[in-house]
């Protein structure tokens, strides 16, 4: 399988905590002998069995010997289901480096490969797949709702929502193929046509109305970024600061002042939903920057090519509007100047005034371009919606094979049959229970190593 390194019995090793110099590292082992490994390399260690619990230890490195934190993790009470261990060590990278060669050194012992320990967790029951995945989801989330929809599919919300499917289906399946069995007794009917069919689109019905309620997790990958822009002094640092909240940009009268591009989260309600966007401030435009000015504008310059919506700010009310894709026209500092431009949206960060209406057009254009509202709920990934798509294909397969008679019996059995097999077969792909190697290998070849 592509995310193992080697034999299912070794002792695998990796660093659990984000590569680099930090104050402290977690170096993690995990094995049927991870006690026995501990034992040999650690000075301290108590006699007898390893028991849970935390303790100072003492590990026997190249260097010398280093004084650590261990916990202690025996099997099946941790992660992976299988004895484990963690060592707490200073993070500099060589310290980290050289604990590792030295679990390495004991024989049965070797690194783990990407998503290995998260791998044996699954093999050994203690995650779904779909937790799993949950898992390599959470490290890879780039915005909160992508973090909302990993804690989801952690929490194994896909299996729990199919799981009524998942026995309904089975059940009628049970019924078909007892029909099957009693062909020969004309007064034996295990499950009459008209039930069989109402049984076979209320699960069609209920998988349909999952996969229309979702969003593709891949939506959720990157947040819409909402730009600030406009001739220096407009009052676009004035204006981001309102709009977030809190003061997060320097504000002042002299031009110039934002040098680089400021990046916030910005949260606005919707009646679907939060919508998770970027909010970027810009430094003015500036002809002939030179040093800081000069890369603040090359900043500027980048921002606007990744800008999904621009918001162009001005208080002159008859300042020109650059072109510029899903661009909104911004008045500025509409308390000094009452008078307002066709087109454009009044706004005073001082007053308050305008920023509500101005935050409903920005979330009104960036869910035409595709943003999702976290109210929405669950998002799914490919995998999982092209399962689903499966067992619904298979439900109707079967619903078609039962609806070809009328009467009470069901006339062509064995393909209601052979299509709720494959319906169950694919909602068992969710939680891996019939999930082949190949599939396996894909899932856990993205982690990263340590997870």
């Amino acid at each position: 399988m592509a995310a193992t390194g080697g034999p299912a019995h070794d002792v695998i090793v990796a660093q659990a905590t984000a590569p680099g110099q930090s104050a402290m590292a977690v170096v993690r082992a995990s094995g049927e002998r991870a006690g026995e490994v501990l034992r040999r390399v650690d000075a301290r260690m108590p006699a007898g069995a390893t028991v849970r619990g935390v303790r100072v230890g003492e590990i026997a490195i190249a260097a010398g010997s280093l004084p650590c934190v261990v916990a202690s993790m025996p099997a099946p009470g941790s992660y992976t289901g299988e004895d484990a261990f963690e060592l707490m060590v200073p993070g500099h990278p060589e310290v980290v480096r050289l604990v590792i060669e030295a679990l390495c050194a004991v024989p049965g012992v070797r690194r783990a490969g990407p998503g290995e320990f998260t791998l044996r967790a699954f093999e050994s029951g203690r995650l779904t797949l779909e937790q799993a995945e949950g898992v390599a989801a959470t490290i890879a989330a780039r915005t909160d709702a992508e973090l909302r929809a990993a804690a989801w599919m952690r929490a194994g919300g896909v299996g729990a929502r199919v799981a009524a499917v998942n026995e309904a289906a089975g059940d009628l399946l049970a019924l078909v193929e007892a029909g099957i069995d009693f062909t020969d007794q004309e007064d034996v009917v295990a499950i009459d046509r008209a039930t069989l069919c109402a049984g076979l689109r209320a699960a069609c019905d209920a998988l349909q109305a999952l996969v229309d309620g979702s969003v593709p997790l891949e939506r959720l990958e990157s947040a819409p970024m909402v730009v600030l822009t406009g001739p220096p002094n407009a009052g676009k640092s004035a204006l981001f600061n309102a709009l977030l909240g809190r003061s997060r940009a320097v504000v002042a009268d002299v031009a110039g002042t934002t040098r680089d591009a400021l990046v916030e989260p910005w949260h606005v309600s919707t009646p679907g939903g939060v919508v998770e966007l970027l909010l970027v401030d810009l430094p003015g435009e500036m002809r002939g920057a030179e040093g800081l000015d000069a890369l603040g504008q090359h900043m500027r310059e980048l921002a606007l090519r990744r800008a999904c919506i621009t918001l162009h700010c001005a208080p002159d009310a008859h300042d020109a509007v650059p072109t510029l894709p899903n661009a909104l026209r911004v008045r500025t500092k509409c308390d000094e100047a009452p008078s307002v431009a066709h087109g454009s949206i009044a706004t005073s960060a001082r007053t308050g005034r305008g920023l509500a209406e101005l935050a409903h057009a920005v979330a009104n254009l960036a869910l035409g371009l595709g943003a999702t509202p976290s109210g929405e709920g669950l998002a799914l990934a490919s995998r999982h919606r092209g399962l689903l798509g499966e067992a619904i294909a298979h439900l109707r397969a079967a619903l078609d094979a039962a609806s070809t008679d009328t009467g009470r019996v069901v006339a062509h059995p064995e393909l209601v049959a052979a299509a709720l097999h494959g319906a169950l077969e694919s909602l068992g792909g969710i939680a891996g229970r019939l999930a082949p190697d190949d599939i396996l290998g894909r899932i856990f070849g993205r982690f990263c190593v340590g997870k």
